[in-house]
């Protein structure tokens, strides 16, 4: 079958007896009824199944639900470190000076809507970056 070029090969399978061949090998007739076995399969049509795509979309899925699950522990993580800094800072200026943390205290319940409007800005920025960014694995 080797030496048989493209159009040998063609003309020996639109043949209809292979078998009856007497100028072939036994090795080339079963060559050839192989080909010819491909050929009538790659001719029928794909069964319905899973698509090509499956493995790729299960994968995407398992790996966007890992995602929002980091996604949302660096968004607890972001809050509590603000409120936390804040306490804190809070709390290192009363030991320092009354007075001064009465005043900056008074400020913000003051300006609490604008002070509340920049944070809520700052974490829904942040939100929207990562639904944005697309991420490949």
């Amino acid at each position: 079958m080797e030496e048989l070029n493209d159009d040998e090969l063609q003309d020996l399978l639109s043949g209809d007896s292979i078998s009856g061949n007497n100028e072939l090998s036994e090795k080339a007739v079963s060559d050839l009824l192989s080909y010819q076995d491909l050929f009538s399969t790659l001719k029928t049509a794909p069964q319905t199944g899973l698509p090509l795509s499956f493995a790729s979309n299960v994968r995407r899925t398992l790996q966007e639900r890992l995602n929002r699950k980091s996604d949302m522990r660096f968004n607890v993580m972001a809050v509590t470190i603000f409120v936390l800094s804040l306490a804190l800072g809070y709390a290192l200026l009363q030991l320092i000076s009354q007075t001064t943390a009465d005043l900056i205290l008074n400020m913000v319940f003051k300006f609490k809507w604008l002070l509340f409007s920049i944070v809520c800005l700052f974490f829904c920025v942040l939100a929207i970056d990562q639904r944005l960014v697309r991420r490949d694995y």
